[in-house]
């Protein structure tokens, strides 16, 4: 088997394998950072804006980035975002100047994520068949479950010599990351010499727009069960170590049934796929406010993990296949753009509307995914669109694999 076709010396290897490590060490911030503003004399206003600004950062960056990400390359915005970012970690490790300061250095860590992600989306799209593209993000999303079951755990056990060593952490594994990124060849597609670019018409085009509007949904129930998901099992007599256990539950389907989602996800009809996917997990989404012991909502809670998993996959792989290798990473970026606004209104909307009652936000989440059901059944693309095969090795082994 010639070299650049063997399974562990592959780009996708390597940009997947990069990402399992970076995510971990960003994770491992997740827990930590409340108490690092804490200490730092923050309120609880404070704690919420050290935690927001670099959500609302990297939402407003998505799209400039994607199409910077167009013109420059996948690989300078890759290794280039992310050694910004380590070296925004170790500053922030270093522990000095006021919150105010480090509240900045943390939203420019949000600046540049905004940067990288778009280029990551956008070379896992490069670096795959339109029949692969599924599996692809699939893998992807299972190595960030990897990272959010792994990285808390490492946050939480450095925190016990000081808070601020979550940030030296994350920026070791970002550059460890960065060492396997290193092998990943440049992707864009270069535009012809005269050839006039075409604007990227994504609000004309289903295979764009309904996929945005379908993670625009997505995140803003997921980021209202950020939210609201401790205070729901705290009001029905559970602890800190339950509500801990319940999210591990819930991202072990994600995990585990992520090569056969992504399997599912390029073989199937797509439109039905994401009619069932919405659908189930908006009847989950609305049945919580009527459990009160632990087992059903463990039991609810892990259908629903069932349900999601093929989506965000799914709808990364249908914008993949409606974008010209020219405008992949724009699209990517829109993409975002969607996703990252819905997390930002879940948060603080029906987030906030929990503080009211616990029915308004479950069943505001229920019926903005029943609505993304709909929708996608009646306007997404039903099959992959196989225009040629791209760059991959079909050999090509996700880490977690390997």
């Amino acid at each position: 088997m010639p070299q650049c076709l063997r399974p562990r010396t592959s780009p996708i290897f390597w940009l997947l394998s990069g990402q399992l490590i970076m995510f971990t060490g960003v994770a491992a911030m997740f827990p930590i950072a409340p108490l690092y503003v804490r200490r730092h004399g923050g309120s609880s206003l404070g704690i919420a804006l050290f935690i927001a600004g670099p959500l609302i950062a990297n939402m407003l960056v998505q799209v400039p980035a994607g199409r910077l990400t167009d013109r420059v390359g996948r690989r300078p915005m890759l290794l280039g975002s992310r050694a910004i970012f380590a070296v925004l970690a170790f500053a922030l490790f270093a522990d000095v100047g006021p919150l105010w300061l480090l509240a900045v250095l943390r939203t420019l860590q949000g600046v540049v994520s905004g940067a990288y992600v778009p280029a990551l989306r956008a070379a896992i799209v490069d670096l795959s068949t339109p029949e692969q593209r599924g599996q692809r993000f699939a893998q992807l999303q299972a190595c960030e479950m990897v990272g959010l079951l792994v990285g808390p755990l490492l946050g939480g056990a450095v925190a016990l010599w000081r808070d601020s060593a979550v940030f030296g952490v994350t920026g070791a594994a970002v550059l460890v990351g960065l060492l396997a990124m290193r092998r990943i060849p440049e992707t864009r597609v270069e535009r012809p010499a005269g050839e006039r670019e075409v604007p990227l018409r994504w609000w004309r085009t289903p295979g764009i727009l309904v996929p945005c509007l379908a993670l625009l949904a997505i995140g803003t129930v997921f980021s209202m069960y950020d939210v609201v998901w401790p205070l729901y099992l705290s009001a029905r007599g559970n602890g800190a170590f339950v509500i801990g256990l319940t999210v591990s539950l819930f991202a072990a389907p994600l995990l585990a049934l992520a090569a056969p989602a992504g399997r599912v996800s390029d073989r199937f009809n797509r439109r039905w796929l994401m009619l069932g996917s919405f659908a189930v997990a908006g009847v989950c989404a609305a049945t919580y406010p009527a459990l009160r012991s632990l087992v059903p909502i463990i039991a609810v809670g892990t259908l629903e993990a069932c349900a999601v998993v093929l989506i965000e996959p799914t709808l990364f792989a249908v914008i993949g296949d409606n974008s010209s290798p020219a405008q992949r990473g724009r699209a990517m970026g829109i993409g975002g753009l969607f996703q990252f606004s819905g997390m930002s209104f879940g948060a603080l909307v029906l987030g906030a509307l929990y503080g009211v009652d616990e029915r308004i936000a479950f069943w505001g989440a229920g019926g903005v995914l029943l609505a993304a059901a709909v929708m996608c059944a009646v306007a997404l693309p039903a099959r992959p669109l196989h225009r040629g095969a791209g760059p991959v090795e079909q050999g090509a082994l996700n880490p977690l694999e390997a």
